[in-house]
This record gives C-alpha cells, sequence and structure tokens, in this order.
C-alpha cells in the first residue's frame, strides 16, 4: 500500500509562508491594477530601488519676466517646455518673445503649459504660440467667453470638437486670456491637454524622456465639479503641481496654487524628499503653506517677482516659512535670471544675473514680520 505523503513540521512552515507571499504579491498586484500605484509609497521605492543616472544636463531658467511667471526647460534629450510666460509689469511682450529665441535655437516648442488663467502667467503666450511651432498646449478646463464682440466671434468660429474638450461651466471674460485661448486652439499640428485628472489617484499629465520624468498633480474632475472658478483664489487653485525628476533631483513647480488646493495636492503626495521649490503665487501669503513644505520638503527656493509691486509679494510670512526650513532662496526681482542647472551626476549648480544677500533675500515685500 502506497504510504501516504506527508510534511514535517519545518516544511510545512516554509510551505505557509511561500503561500502567503504568493497571496500578498497577488492582492497588491490587484489593487495596483485596480487603483494605481500609492503616491504615498514614491519615496520609499525611490530609496530603495533609485534611478539610474543619465548623461546630458537638465536646464531650467526661471525667467526675470518682472511682475509674473515664465519657466523655460531644457530637457536633457533636447526637448523643451514653456511653463507660463506673463507679466503685469516689467517685461514687455517684445523682451519676452527676444528671450526664449535667445533660448530656444529650433523655433519649436515641444510643450507649453499654463497653469491658470491670470495675466501675470498667460500675457505673452499668444505670441510666443504665433512665432513658435507648439506640439503640445497644455492648459486648464476653463473656455474663454470674451466680453470683446470681435474676440467672441473668434473663439466661437473655433475647431467644435476642440471647443468640445472644455467640459467646465465656468468661462473666463479677459481678452488676455480669449487671445491665448485662439491662438492654441488654432495652431497646427498641435495637441491640446487638459490639466485634469481623473482621481486622486491618477496623474493623467506625465511627460517622460531619456532619464527624466515631469509628472503633474492636476485639479481632478471632481475639484472642478465642486468649486466654481468666480473668484481670484479659486482660478488659481487649478494650478497644476508639477515634480521633475532627474539624476536623482526633483524640482517642484507649483503656479499660483494656493490654500484651497495645496492641502489635496500634499495628501495625494504624502512625502516626496525633493530638491528645488518654485514658490507658488510670488510668495503670497496663503501659498507655500506648512502642509505643502512638509510634503515637498526642498532645500532650494526659487520666487518669481517684481519690484516695486501692488501686491506685497514676496510676503514675509511665506518668506519666514522658507527660512525656519533653512532653505536657500533666490528671487528674480534681486537676482534677474536664475538659472538652474542638474549635470550629468546628479548636482546642483545655480547662476544668476545679480548677486543679493541672505538678509536681503528673506527681506518680504510687505514689511509684515510672521
Amino acid at each position: 500500500m502506497a504510504k501516504a505523503f506527508s510534511l514535517n513540521p519545518k516544511q510545512r512552515k516554509a510551505l505557509i509562508i511561500a503561500v502567503a507571499i504568493v497571496l500578498a504579491l497577488v492582492i497588491v498586484a490587484v489593487c495596483v491594477l485596480r487603483f494605481g500605484f500609492p503616491q504615498k509609497w514614491n519615496a520609499l521605492i525611490s530609496a530603495l530601488f533609485p534611478r539610474s543616472y543619465s548623461d546630458g544636463e537638465l536646464r531650467v531658467h526661471f525667467i526675470d519676466v518682472g511682475q509674473g511667471d515664465g519657466i523655460y526647460i531644457e530637457f536633457p534629450d533636447g526637448e523643451d517646455m514653456l511653463i507660463d510666460m506673463g507679466s503685469t509689469s516689467g517685461m514687455t511682450q517684445t523682451q519676452a518673445i527676444a528671450a526664449l529665441e535667445q533660448l530656444n535655437d529650433d523655433n519649436v516648442i515641444d510643450h507649453l503649459m499654463l497653469t491658470h488663467t491670470d495675466q501675470d502667467h498667460v500675457e505673452f503666450l499668444d505670441e510666443v504660440i504665433n512665432k513658435f511651432d507648439v506640439a503640445n498646449i497644455y492648459m486648464p478646463n476653463v473656455k474663454a467667453a470674451p466680453t470683446n464682440a470681435g474676440l467672441n466671434e473668434q473663439v466661437n468660429a473655433l475647431d467644435k470638437d476642440k471647443l468640445a474638450l472644455f467640459t467646465d461651466p465656468d468661462v473666463v471674460a479677459t481678452a488676455t486670456y480669449a487671445k491665448f485661448f485662439i491662438a492654441a486652439l488654432s495652431e497646427d499640428n498641435c495637441t491640446i491637454h487638459l490639466n485634469v485628472d481623473r482621481d486622486d489617484l491618477s496623474n493623467d499629465i506625465a511627460i517622460e524622456g531619456e532619464g527624466y520624468s515631469l509628472t503633474f498633480w492636476c485639479p481632478t474632475k471632481q475639484f472642478y465639479a465642486d468649486n466654481n472658478l468666480k473668484t481670484a483664489e479659486r482660478l488659481n487653485a487649478v494650478s497644476p503641481v508639477g515634480i521633475l525628476q532627474f539624476n536623482g533631483r526633483r524640482i517642484v513647480f507649483t503656479g499660483d496654487s494656493n490654500q484651497l488646493n495645496e492641502p489635496l495636492i500634499a495628501d495625494r503626495l504624502g512625502f516626496i524628499d525633493c530638491d528645488v521649490l518654485k514658490v507658488a503665487h510670488h510668495g503670497s501669503a496663503t501659498s507655500s503653506l506648512d502642509a505643502f513644505l512638509n510634503a515637498v520638503k526642498c532645500e532650494y527656493a526659487v520666487i518669481s517677482c517684481g519690484q516695486p509691486n501692488s501686491y506685497g509679494h514676496p510676503t514675509q510670512s511665506a518668506l519666514d516659512r522658507l527660512r525656519r526650513r533653512g532653505m536657500t532662496v533666490y528671487r528674480t526681482d534681486l537676482n534677474g535670471n536664475v538659472l538652474l542647472t542638474v549635470d550629468g551626476e546628479g548636482n546642483i549648480r545655480f547662476s544668476c544675473d545679480r548677486q543679493a544677500s541672505a538678509s536681503d533675500e528673506f527681506t518680504g515685500a510687505d514689511g509684515a514680520s510672521a
């Protein structure tokens, strides 16, 4: 009679452990497929499985546009990106185009993003689109509805399929945004992307190239549904937050994020150890709040602002939050154009037009101490 198969205690224990591991892996795989990879694991995974280093150099230009924003990124594989380009005081449109022409030598911009509809971010973008061939445009889910009859007629004459992309009922009536909107939707051979994530677990805008990735945390469909855009504060809060990774370094882009969207994005991020922060909303008092600064711990900060300005940017309270974290600050109003370079070994280098003392960098324009 055949002898029954049996396991000794040691073998049984090993089998149970093996089965448990397989079940755990299956559960994790199902969760990832169903819900996406949890953002809060990013820091742990990066530490356990560091990315290999890539040759080439990443260059990020924080252009001194005055009171506004203009960021030009040269990726190490030769592609480029422009995030915002506008000003309410300081740089003129002619100067803005000339500055870009000096940086861009092929008349092609691969990626152009407008974070939100404010004049100091959008002012020059219509002319940028007219002067350069733009392959991809990323913009808010906001339709232009200008009060100017001529501009309104041009908007309504745009491609119906492209107009149908904009689903939020709120509109923006400014002529500045309308001119950008018309130029963007009229650009030949250009793909329009909306700065919208399906849900809190999705990153629907991610740009990847040789050795780098730029991932954006955008307002979700639910955020747009829950918030009308009737105030400047709410319009600012549709700004995406982007994290650019290259050779072990991370650079954070923020637009005019504020107290409405920063906590939501911080919750989605969990904690990601970063290096350089583009300070949100030119250093306003209601941006770069503690919860967000804790989520993207950085050593360096760059503030794009102009002096004098009527907004009191950067505020002393925002600067004090940066100082308490021991951050080194660069400001376009004091330093002029600021260039951030990350080389093939992950070394960070800043260069700028002018030097300023640390005490000046941390002195707010509003004169109010936190």
